[in-house]
């Protein structure tokens, strides 16, 4: 059965990554990026769907294949509809933590989906059980072990990364984490990852440079290190956060650090739903809401 398998300071932080706090800490206005692309070779989407204090990331292949990585804390169905979601292919729920999986039955309620995947690694709310419970009842559903392996997705490519040993109680440091890859364009997607994690992947040899990063555990304090931001070395990062959450998400001290890796950092607590177009060549276009006013916290 599924259900059983299933910055201290600002300075402090900019010290540690060897450069100054860059001036584009001053505002919340960041533009949208791009980055020139050669051909006509149709684009791979990745979309951070603005779903609060929670995570929701949608692949949609150029063929027209959909994974879902997470589903929000609450139902995601009528976004995933109006970005032209029929079915998935791919559903992954990084941990069994309910800002990550609380929409997820929804989901299954409302679309076709093929392959289910999780960190089998069982949780005791509700919230989980209701999942598992609706994944038991799909029959037609494919459940895939989090093990290393490389997924298919139209002409797109998901690799499974390795996960550190088990230790009880500790779902975010066995979060499913995922490189998407279109050729040279590449996005790292780690649900909740903390020191642990990022540290064991590091170590492995496991991070590599990437065009995108979605920040692990919404920007924590702990959803970082500096050997994990230059083995990874993404151009954009986005982080998925609510606004005026309980965590005071993202830390300054993880901003700090973000923008002093990237070419450019986005919120969704800022910049609503954030969409980026990959290219093959590893050219890349960033698409999104308007900026909203406030400031870093």
């Amino acid at each position: 059965m599924l259900l059983a398998r299933a910055i201290a300071v600002v300075a402090a932080a900019s010290s540690a990554m060897g450069q100054a706090v860059p001036a584009q800490l001053a505002a919340a206005e960041i533009p949208l990026a791009t980055a020139p692309f050669q051909g006509s070779a149709a684009a791979l989407r990745i979309t951070f769907l603005d779903v609060g204090q929670a995570d929701a990331v949608l692949i949609q292949a150029p063929e027209g294949q959909t994974a879902l990585v997470d589903a929000g804390r609450r139902s995601p169905t009528d976004a995933l509809q109006a970005l032209g979601v029929v079915g998935i292919d791919l559903l992954v729920a990084t941990h069994a933590h309910a800002d990550h999986i609380g929409g997820m039955a929804d989901v299954l309620r409302a679309f076709p989906v093929r392959y289910f995947m999780d960190n089998a690694m069982p949780h005791t709310t509700r919230t989980y059980q209701r999942l598992m419970e609706e994944v038991e009842r799909r029959s037609e559903i494919t459940y895939l072990n989090a093990e290393p392996r490389t997924v298919t997705l139209g002409a797109a490519l998901i690799e499974v990364l390795p996960m550190p040993p088990l230790r009880a109680g500790d779902q975010n440091n066995r979060s499913v984490t995922l490189v998407v890859r279109y050729g040279r364009f590449s996005a790292f997607l780690s649900g909740d990852s903390e020191v642990r994690q990022l540290n064991f992947l590091t170590g492995r040899g496991a991070v590599t440079p990437v065009t995108v990063l979605k920040a692990p555990h919404h920007g924590s304090h702990n959803g970082f290190t500096a050997a994990f931001l230059r083995a990874a070395r993404p151009e954009v990062i986005v982080i998925s956060v609510g606004r005026n959450n309980q965590y005071g998400h993202p830390r300054m001290q993880a901003v700090v650090a973000f923008s002093s890796t990237a070419r450019q950092v986005y919120r969704t607590d800022w910049n609503g739903t954030i969409t980026v177009l990959g290219f093959p060549d590893g050219g890349y276009r960033v698409t999104g809401g308007e900026p909203s006013p406030g400031e870093l916290r």
